[in-house]
């Protein structure tokens, strides 16, 4: 069976503001690697950590759950707090703003943070079908046979803990909204399903003052990527830059 490496993580320093920017589930470092550079470029640090499993072959991606993800994104916080930055600042889309929106919740020193395409909640069956998806994807990447795709696909059946897991740590987030003093910016695509307009609603109107939401009508579920990346960028940079006291 091929051999894939865990993408590497994404440090570029900058100035005292950091930015830990987090990816979306079955994505990797890339979904946020042109902000990663946009941010660096207008002068802050980011950091990318890349979560357990992810950019690897089905089978190794079912070993991990929400726990294993939320270490990575615990360790990528403790790096930047080792490297000497008083000032962080988080950004994540999809399982990364759910992320973003529980580093709010547990540590209320962190400046500000951005929640794109965020899911309100999830069911067993979607987390299968984005495994699925994932799955599909990498096997035409990798040029795998129908046998050997097979075999991958069949990994899914396993991971029934994991995607409860999922669903729980979604709806725990959602409950300790509430707890969050900090500026929050809560952002989707107009191209994304419709869903993620209605959960980033009720997302903002559980938020405490600050907030915003905004929508860029051009982007998709992964909003750094895509026909709406500009436009996201651009809308990421002037929050920041606004709000780097």
């Amino acid at each position: 069976m091929i051999k894939l490496k865990n993408p590497r993580p994404v440090y570029l320093k900058g100035s005292s503001h950091a930015v830990l920017l987090l990816h979306s589930f079955t994505g990797t470092v890339r979904d946020v690697k042109g902000l990663a550079q946009r941010l660096n470029d207008a002068g802050f640090t980011t950091y990318v950590p890349s979560y357990k499993g992810h950019g690897l072959l089905l089978e190794d991606l079912v070993r991990a759950d929400m726990d294993d993800w939320w270490q990575n994104v615990l360790a990528g916080y403790e790096f930047l707090k080792q490297e000497g930055y008083e000032t962080i600042s988080v950004a994540g889309v999809s399982l990364g703003g759910l992320f973003t929106l529980k580093l709010l919740e547990t540590f209320p020193e962190i400046h500000s943070g951005i929640a794109m395409s965020v899911p309100r909640f999830k069911d067993e069956v979607g987390i299968f079908y984005r495994l699925e998806q994932y799955s599909i994807r990498l096997g035409k990447m990798l040029g795998l046979s129908e046998e050997a795709h097979a075999e991958q696909l069949s990994h899914i059946q396993n991971y029934q803990l994991g995607a409860q897991k999922f669903c729980k740590a979604i709806d725990e987030i959602m409950n300790g909204l509430s707890e969050i003093s900090q500026p929050v910016l809560m952002m989707y695509g107009g191209r994304d399903d419709v869903t993620y307009a209605e959960s980033a609603q009720n997302i903002f109107d559980k938020l405490k003052e600050p907030k915003e939401i905004r929508a860029i009508a051009e982007a998709g579920h992964l909003m750094p990527l895509g026909r709406g990346q500009m436009q996201t960028e651009e809308m990421i940079l002037s929050y920041f830059c606004h709000k780097n006291v």
